[in-house]
């Protein structure tokens, strides 16, 4: 039986310009797949830093209904004796005793007794999270509280032995050399708004030094803030991611009025907003002036963050929902400022 033209063209095989168009044809629907695919992986981190949050803010609540409605904050002070290391007992001010919390937490909860009492600190502005993760027994580090996108943050935390060696780059100062950097790897994607921990008085309260430092003065009264002094807990920011990272190509410091960043409410709500749309915000040590809180936003060049976008030496940032007027009275989305008048 004679072979049909079909089956000679197979034992003939392709030619080089059929092969070609298959290879283009292939080329191009990998070319469409692939940003399809990406955006997929980057809306299934997204979900993942969202899920985070709202579990977070779960563990508030929970946290606030077995402690006399509180919000997690530190709460050893001066004098305490909580520790079984004597090292971190018996602090001369509220902020070494809960600096020595902190520390007592990683010894605890990571098995890092190598981190000694760190002086100067205060750990407030990344570490907060550390009480409620005490609070959850959870073992330390703990992707929970790290932004998928995050991805410096989650390489220390596959091994803090060796980022204390200086293996994973970059990393932050001192980084690898001083015993006092190895808090590191369990710090925080997101940040505790200070109005969730700072119940002084006019004139003591916590205030900026630079994008990721404070001043605490001496009468500072940090800790036993109350969930229902939160007035509007659905547009009072309790948690905020540091970084834009689910938006654009690059990484942008959350104080830029264009960034987008996922925020968690007081009452466990969690979306994306624009920094731009809140409001402004207030200097806590001057409570009735319309002027807001301004700081500058000045990473190290080359570092592990991200870059200013405007100058090189730094930016200058607007306070927003970090200082909002009126603290947990205030309001940081859908309504005017609230002025309370707050002493």
């Amino acid at each position: 039986m004679q072979a049909s033209p079909w089956t000679r063209r197979w034992r003939e095989g392709f030619t080089l310009i059929e092969l070609l168009v298959v290879i283009a044809i292939i080329a191009l629907l990998i070319g469409i797949l692939l940003p399809a695919l990406g955006e997929a992986r980057r809306t299934g981190r997204l979900g993942i830093c969202l899920a985070n949050m709202k579990q977070i803010g779960t563990a508030t609540h929970s946290y606030a209904a077995d402690y006399e409605d509180r919000l997690f904050a530190f709460t050893w002070k001066k004098g305490m004796a909580l520790s079984k290391w004597p090292d971190l007992n018996n602090a001369g001010t509220d902020l070494v005793a809960a600096a020595n919390q902190a520390v007592d937490i990683f010894r605890r909860r990571a098995d890092r007794e190598d981190i000694p009492a760190i002086p100067g600190w205060i750990p407030h502005v990344l570490y907060t999270h550390l009480v409620l993760q005490d609070y959850l027994a959870s073992r330390l580090p703990e992707k929970l509280v790290v932004c998928p996108e995050d991805r410096h943050r989650l390489l220390w935390q596959t091994d803090p032995k060796a980022f204390d060696q200086g293996m994973f780059q970059p990393a932050p100062a001192g980084v690898p050399g001083d015993p006092y950097a190895r808090r590191w790897p369990y710090s925080s994607s997101y940040q505790v708004t200070t109005a969730s921990y700072d119940r002084s008085k006019r004139g003591n309260r916590i205030y900026a030094a630079d994008y990721n430092s404070y001043y605490v003065p001496g009468l500072a009264n940090l800790g036993n803030t109350k969930l229902a002094d939160v007035t509007f807990p659905s547009r009072k920011v309790h948690m905020h991611d540091q970084y834009q990272r689910h938006s654009g190509k690059t990484q942008v410091y959350f104080g830029y009025p264009q960034a987008k960043v996922p925020l968690l409410m007081h009452d466990s709500s969690v979306d994306i907003y624009a920094t731009g749309d809140c409001n402004k915000g207030w200097q806590p040590n001057a409570p009735t002036s319309a002027v807001y809180t301004t700081y500058m936003y000045n990473p190290t060049p080359g570092g592990w963050e991200p870059a200013p976008l405007f100058n090189a030496a730094g930016d200058l940032m607007t306070g927003y929902y970090r200082w909002t007027r009126g603290f947990l009275r205030g309001v940081d989305f859908g309504a005017t400022e609230a002025y309370t008048g707050q002493p």
